[in-house]
């Protein structure tokens, strides 16, 4: 990748993970200025903040500071010819460990400075008003989906990855999820739990589908039919050791499908954020999205 003075912008969530105060934002700046780079800072303000921002930003580099929340909202910005690198500062960082990327701020830098260009898929949401989101590494009904909107900031920020367990045990205590019909073209799956997959990693260094990959032109989606089968102790072991979930439950690819619960209002989870409720169809985009990596 050509670096010269190559114009970037960092847009960076201030509050996120592992970064406190705008002046780290202004520190990771200057060690891309050190590498060539001609740098503006972008601070977010609010949430959906750094979509705006990222409509601003054209053609030039993109660098999302932050967690999955940021990284997603500036690719909901992002022009076609604009380039996108992350430096992830977030609880999971999906995307970042997706790419190979450093989890460490300074050597985050360094791979900005010295990565090359590539292009991924990016999966689009579309809910039943016919408004559109883009997801990059996945999409989750139900289950994950009422425990994100459990997890509050203020909780992820003092229990970090522990949140999630404890939230989920909280939502899968409260009883029985609705069923979901997962509709891909004649066919249509019943279950309590789908994710629809762009990646392999899901919630940190867990795995979802064998197969995935940011770059088949094709979601893997994986069904979860009742979601007490989690907590069988094969299944529990599997996920543990980290072996992808579809190994233990039905899936199948798809390039475009459509989710809906009858009677009952089930929320969907886009890259780690609620994002509303069903009916709602999905498809992927392939090599819509240039990355650095």
């Amino acid at each position: 990748m050509e670096m010269g003075d190559r114009e970037t912008i960092i847009i960076g969530n201030p509050n996120a993970g592992r970064i406190r105060h705008k002046d780290h934002l202004k520190l990771y700046a200057e060690i891309l200025r050190a590498g060539g780079l001609d740098v503006e800072v972008w601070p977010t303000e609010r949430p959906q903040h750094a979509t705006e921002l990222a409509t601003l930003a054209g053609s030039r580099l993109v660098v999302a500071a932050g967690g999955d929340g940021t990284v997603n909202e500036v690719v909901n910005g992002l022009e076609s010819d604009a380039t996108l690198g992350i430096l992830p500062f977030g609880t999971a960082n999906v995307l970042a460990r997706e790419l190979g990327l450093p989890l460490k701020a300074e050597v985050a830098c360094k791979r900005i400075l010295s990565g090359r260009e590539s292009r991924i898929d990016i999966g689009v949401a579309t809910n039943h008003e016919g408004v559109e989101r883009r997801f990059t590494c996945m999409a989750g009904i139900g289950l994950d989906a009422h425990v994100v909107s459990e997890v509050t900031p203020r909780l992820k920020r003092f229990l970090k990855a522990l949140a999630f367990p404890l939230a989920a045990f909280k939502v899968y205590s409260e009883g029985d999820l609705p069923t979901l019909h997962i509709e891909h073209g004649d066919d249509t799956y019943l279950a309590q739990f789908a994710i629809v997959a762009n990646g392999q990693y899901y919630g940190g260094d867990f795995r979802t589908a064998e197969d995935a990959a940011l770059t088949t032109g094709k979601l893997e989606v994986v069904l979860v039919e009742r979601v007490s089968w989690l907590l069988r102790p094969d299944v529990l072991a599997r996920i543990l050791a980290k072996k992808p979930l579809d190994r233990s439950m039905h899936s199948f690819t798809a390039r475009e499908l459509c989710a809906t619960s009858p009677g009952v209002q089930v929320p969907v989870q886009l890259d780690g954020e609620v994002w509303g409720r069903l009916p709602m169809s999905f498809r992927i985009e392939p090599a819509a999205l240039k990355v650095v990596r």
